[in-house]
């Protein structure tokens, strides 16, 4: 793997949430950008989520996320469902049309409505990286390498 190699990191921050911890948002970004320097250069890294239904003491978390180079995307429901994980994807694919193989696309989640794309990335010898804290296993069954949340 050579440092060439572009590598996009796409979190389904509503799926995978971390506790509002002080300090604990520079500490994940660093670990998940950690583990995505092993595959490349990270040149994208976005966390989706409804800002709105986030709790008032999780604003000093986003920000650390934002300071650590996070792109934090508001994903407004207005009543609709799976907003983040349709934007997710459209990010994803666009990343993809920008950077043909090798690349790896990174994906911070655990819900099955990714194994689709991710299986579809697989295929057009994308790596695909699943950080998880409880994957299904058709979702596990699409990643090229599955790391524990």
């Amino acid at each position: 793997m050579t440092d060439r190699e572009k590598v996009a990191i796409f979190w389904d921050f509503e799926n995978c949430c971390p506790p509002s911890t002080q300090g604990l948002g520079y500490d994940i970004a660093n670990n998940i950008g950690r583990i995505a320097r092993i595959f490349g250069s990270v040149t994208t890294f976005r966390a989706y989520l409804d800002i709105s239904s986030q709790p008032s003491k999780s604003t000093a978390l986003r920000s650390e996320l934002q300071l650590s180079g996070v792109s934090v995307v508001d994903c407004p429901h207005n009543g609709k469902k799976d907003v983040v994980d349709k934007m997710a994807i459209v990010d994803m694919f666009a990343f993809a049309v920008d950077h043909p193989p090798p690349a790896t696309v990174i994906l911070v989640a655990g819900d099955r409505d990714y194994a689709y794309a991710l299986s579809t990335l697989r295929l057009r010898n994308y790596k695909v990286v699943l950080i998880t804290p409880c994957a299904t296993s058709c979702l596990e069954a699409c990643a090229s390498f599955v790391v524990d949340w």
